[in-house]
């Protein structure tokens, strides 16, 4: 789509243009003209014509000059930008990695120490289960010799740890 100020240009122009159509034989017409330090004798219309028309070219010039000049910039910036988004995601990925190495180690750290705990409470249980193997059925505790095995009563007196 043409942007509004090419159309209103090319309406210029060819407003310009119909009127020159028209009025031709004024245009057309020698005349005497002073540039101020000479003179010529020239169709006045055809010299101002020209002159609209090297106008309008410098202007359609500077009119695309200025549009290279911000399609290139926009280029520039989006190759910016997508240099930037690479070191965001590349930074983003780095992050994410050191998270899960993080959480792994920490995972492998609790794994561990569960693993301790289970050795202590079955060692805790064990020691349990032999205090209360060594009540018997009135809640009296069984004091055994070094040398005694579980069913055997060590003078049949109680003690307390």
């Amino acid at each position: 789509m043409m942007k509004p100020h090419t159309i209103v240009l090319a309406l210029v122009l060819f407003v310009v243009i119909l009127f020159a159509g028209v009025n031709w034989g004024l245009f057309a017409r020698e005349d005497t003209i002073s540039f101020v330090f000479f003179s010529v004798r020239a169709p006045f219309g055809v010299i101002m014509l020209g002159i609209v028309g090297v106008v309008s070219l410098l202007y359609m010039v500077f009119i695309a000059r200025a549009e290279i000049a911000g399609l290139m910039e926009v280029r520039k910036k989006n190759r910016e930008l997508e240099e930037v988004r690479t070191l965001a995601m590349n930074s983003e990925k780095s992050r994410v990695t050191e998270m899960q190495n993080m959480v792994a180690g920490r995972m492998d750290e609790l794994g561990g120490e569960l693993i301790a705990l289970k050795e202590r409470f079955g060692s805790v249980e064990r020691r349990v289960g032999d205090i209360v193997r060594r009540f018997d059925e009135e809640g009296v505790f069984i004091v055994r010799g070094a040398g005694e095995e579980d069913g055997d009563v060590a003078d049949g007196t109680e003690t307390k740890k």
